[in-house]
């Protein structure tokens, strides 16, 4: 008997690429992955490829299970043999189904390609970094209406993103522990977070679960003992409890952690009391959909923060030189090139406030990365410090005086 193909087997993108353009496709394929594209990329596949008749199931892949292949355009795909089998049977596809599916990405333009006419519209990598071309191959599917996985397995209303207008009045046994998660008051939170994981989940709908998780987070942030048990906990909690219900608590978590009661982006106002709580979550297998549907969310405000969640965690790398004085003065402080150690007067009082305390009192490098790590909402984990400077651990340093620390965003 044949066995069915079920939705996991299609890809909505291949990528066909030669071996020297690996460390460039590689940093594609994990940026798609992480925002819910589905991406067939060969080390992805290791395990599925293993044994296989590779000449015919990857002639399958780019000729029938993709809805889109990137084809990345150099000489040496040009002169490869299995480079050269991939695009012909894309371009079988394309004949076939005379419509756009061969999305051409080119690190040389000079580069002809065999059945690639010159008049195929094309993305020019020479000054795109991954990410930015990853996000027009993101920008590709969304605007021919492609679902990406995140987006077909959680939709919620507007009610239930705008919280406080979620449906309070049905005598529902959700609305009852919801107005009780609501009053502040720890003594009555606390049986309500109890009844939450009483409740009998095939009753709930995905709305109502998503609103519990956003109240269980607002609850821990506010110091309520039994939910901050949870957020501590999180893991262990999520075991005793099906994965879909998980993952509708685990998404409210994350949008209560970005977005007010009125579905508002927080900005610089993130409620960040358990948020490393929350990161520390992102790189479990089985909540991988759940970090791409926050990542999907966040995508608009991307400039506003530091980072985002992540399957593959975000770094914030500082890059901090000292003068050797007495004491010791930082004179630059600089994150992807952007130097952060800027006059006072060139950033608002709200991005000041972040980190203030800094320009005001002498600091070690590890009081440095613990001051900004909550400042700008950065578990200590996933920041990296490299000086210039073979400066002691516990040296005392300072900032230059009118100078402050800006966040590494706008």
């Amino acid at each position: 008997m044949k066995a069915k193909t079920n939705q996991m087997d299609k890809y909505h993108v291949a990528l066909s690429f030669a071996g020297e353009d690996r460390d460039y496709v590689e940093k594609v394929a994990a940026y798609l992955q992480d925002r819910g594209v589905r991406v067939f990329y060969d080390k992805f596949e290791e395990t599925k490829l293993w044994g296989k008749d590779l000449y015919a199931y990857l002639s399958n892949i780019y000729q029938n299970r993709a809805f889109y292949t990137v084809i990345f355009v150099s000489e040496a795909y040009r002169d490869k043999a299995w480079a050269n089998h991939e695009r012909r049977a894309a371009q079988a596809r394309a004949f076939r189904e005379s419509e756009e599916y061969i999305l051409p990405a080119l690190f040389d333009e000079s580069v002809e390609i065999p059945g690639l006419l010159k008049t195929t519209g094309y993305i020019s990598l020479r000054k795109l970094t991954p990410q930015q071309f990853a996000e027009k191959v993101l920008q590709k599917l969304r605007e021919n209406k492609v679902f990406l996985s995140a987006e077909e397995k959680f939709s919620y209303s507007i009610e239930a993103r705008n919280d406080v207008d979620f449906p309070l009045s049905d005598g529902s046994k959700v609305a009852k522990i919801l107005t009780a998660l609501k009053t502040y008051n720890w003594y009555t939170q606390s049986p309500a977070i109890d009844e939450i994981f009483a409740l009998k989940w095939t009753d709930v709908t995905a709305d109502q679960i998503f609103v519990l998780g956003r109240n269980i987070y607002q609850c821990a942030c506010g110091g309520e003992r039994k939910a901050l048990a949870v957020l501590r906990g999180l893991r262990a909690a999520f075991a005793k409890i099906p994965q879909s219900v998980a993952e509708h608590l685990l998404n409210g978590m994350f949008y209560e952690a970005y977005f007010n009661s009125k579905g508002e982006f927080r900005g610089q106002d993130l409620k960040d009391r358990c948020l490393v709580d929350l990161f520390s979550i992102q790189i479990v297998e089985k909540y991988k959909d759940s970090v791409a549907f926050i990542r999907h969310v966040l995508s608009p405000y991307r400039g506003s923060l530091a980072i985002l969640p992540s399957t593959t965690p975000e770094i914030v790398e500082l890059k901090i030189k000292i003068a050797k004085k007495d004491p010791p003065i930082v004179t630059s402080i600089k994150c992807s090139g952007r130097e952060l150690l800027v006059d006072r007067s060139a950033i608002s009082e709200s991005a000041f406030a972040r980190a203030w305390r800094l320009s005001f009192r002498e600091f070690t490098l590890e009081t440095l990365v613990d001051s900004l790590s909550r400042a700008w909402s950065v578990p200590v984990k996933q920041m990296k410090i490299e000086t210039t400077s073979n400066v002691s651990k516990d040296a005392e340093l300072r900032l230059p005086e009118q100078k402050v620390i800006a966040p590494p965003f706008d």
